[in-house]
C-alpha cells in the first residue's frame, strides 16, 4: 500500500483517526516516533515559530523548504496546510500544489477564505480552484493526492450548517476528497453533516472541544489537533521554567 492509499484508507475506516500537526522537522519526528499513521503541518504553528502571525505571512518558498525537509526524513504520509493556496489565481494555486506533490506529500488542506478580504470566496471561485488543482494533479500523475477542502463557515456565518452543506456538496463535485470544518463543535451538527455528505468529515480540536472520541461517535472521520500541540509545548516550557525558578 502506498502513501496515498494509506492516507485515503485512514479517512474511510470504521473509526476515525487523530491527525497531529507539526510545525518543524523535530515536532514531525516526535509525532512519527509516537507511532502516528500520518502527520500534517499547522500553518499557525509554522508562522508562530518564525515570529509571524498566521495567514500566509510566510512565503510559499519558505513553505516549500520546510516541506522538503519533512519529506526527506518523515516516512509516514504528510498532509500540508497550504492555507488559501498563497494566491487567488487558480492556475498559480494549482502550480503551488503541484510543487508540493513533487516533493512527496500525500495530501493538502485548501481553505475557502480570501486572505485579502478576510471573507469567504464565492462557491464558484473555490470550486474553480479545486477543479484546477485536481486537473493539474491528474495531468502530472498525482491524481491520488488527497484534497481536503476546508470551509470557514463556522467562523463567519450566523447560520453555518446550511451554508456548510451547500459548500460541501459543491466542493465534492469539484474534486475534493474530504470536508474540513474547523470551528464545528456541535455533535448534532457533526452527525447531520456527516450523514448528508458523501465524503469524510474532518473537524478540529478547539479550547471547548477536545474529545476525539465524541467527534468520532458523531460521525467525524478525522480529528485534527491543529495548533494545540504547538501551544502545549509553549505552555510546558513556560510552566517548567517558572517551577525551576521558584
Amino acid at each position: 500500500m502506498d502513501k496515498y492509499q494509506l492516507f485515503h484508507q485512514l479517512h474511510h475506516q470504521q473509526i476515525g483517526f487523530v491527525l497531529a500537526n507539526a510545525w518543524d522537522l523535530s515536532s514531525a519526528q516526535f509525532i512519527q516516533a509516537a507511532g502516528a499513521k500520518a502527520v500534517a503541518t499547522t500553518s499557525w504553528g509554522i508562522a508562530e515559530s518564525l515570529g509571524l502571525a498566521d495567514g500566509e505571512n510566510i512565503s510559499f518558498q519558505t513553505q516549500l523548504a520546510l516541506v522538503k525537509s519533512l519529506t526527506k526524513y518523515i516516512h509516514i504520509p504528510l498532509s500540508v496546510d497550504i492555507e488559501s493556496g498563497y494566491s487567488n489565481d487558480p492556475l498559480q494555486i494549482s502550480q503551488n500544489v503541484l510543487a508540493l506533490a513533487k516533493l512527496g506529500v500525500a495530501g493538502i488542506n485548501i481553505e475557502d477564505s480570501d486572505k485579502d478580504t478576510n471573507a469567504l470566496r464565492s462557491i464558484k471561485q473555490q470550486c474553480t480552484i479545486i477543479s484546477e488543482i485536481k486537473k493539474v494533479l491528474n495531468e502530472n500523475g498525482f491524481g491520488s493526492l488527497f484534497i481536503n477542502a476546508r470551509t470557514d463557515t463556522y467562523f463567519v456565518s450566523d447560520s453555518p450548517f446550511k451554508v456548510t452543506l451547500k459548500r460541501a456538496k459543491a466542493y465534492q463535485d469539484a474534486g475534493a476528497d474530504a470536508l474540513f470544518v474547523p470551528g464545528l463543535t456541535n455533535i448534532e451538527h457533526i452527525t447531520s453533516l456527516a450523514n448528508a455528505i458523501d465524503m469524510p468529515l474532518n473537524v478540529m480540536a478547539m479550547n471547548n472541544f477536545n474529545s476525539a472520541k465524541a467527534a468520532f461517535a458523531g460521525g467525524a472521520k478525522r480529528f485534527s489537533l491543529g495548533n494545540s500541540l504547538y501551544d502545549l509545548v509553549g505552555n510546558t516550557i513556560k510552566t517548567t521554567l517558572t517551577q525551576i525558578a521558584n
